[in-house]
């Protein structure tokens, strides 16, 4: 019962971020919401989102890749983090929790 009222908080948060974001993006137009996403999402995907973060880093740094701040690419990196944080908090971790208690490890 508590893994699932987690599981729906966390997916209200991520949806959340996504509306204000988008909301925030609609009527301000200002690209620093952008950053406003990826810190958010790296906060409740952490550490998975960092991932996602290092790609965009690397995107950005490494080979110069310039893209328009858009509601696609606000929807798209919000995806790439959503992915990966439910996978790791509500697939990955409840796996390995059950595993280790199969085992006879206390949790």
């Amino acid at each position: 019962m508590v893994m699932k009222i987690l599981k729906i908080t966390w997916i209200s948060t991520a949806l959340f971020i996504l509306y204000v974001t988008l909301e925030y993006f609609y009527k301000i137009r200002d690209n620093g919401i952008f950053d406003v996403l990826t810190w958010l999402m790296s906060i409740i995907s952490f550490p998975a989102g960092l991932l996602v973060s290092f790609v965009l880093w690397a995107l950005d740094e490494g080979f110069s890749v310039t893209y328009k701040i858009s509601y696609v690419s606000l929807v798209l990196v919000w995806v790439a983090y959503f992915m990966l944080g439910y996978l790791q908090w509500h697939m990955f971790i409840p796996y390995v929790i059950k595993k280790l208690r199969r085992h006879g490890k206390p949790c």
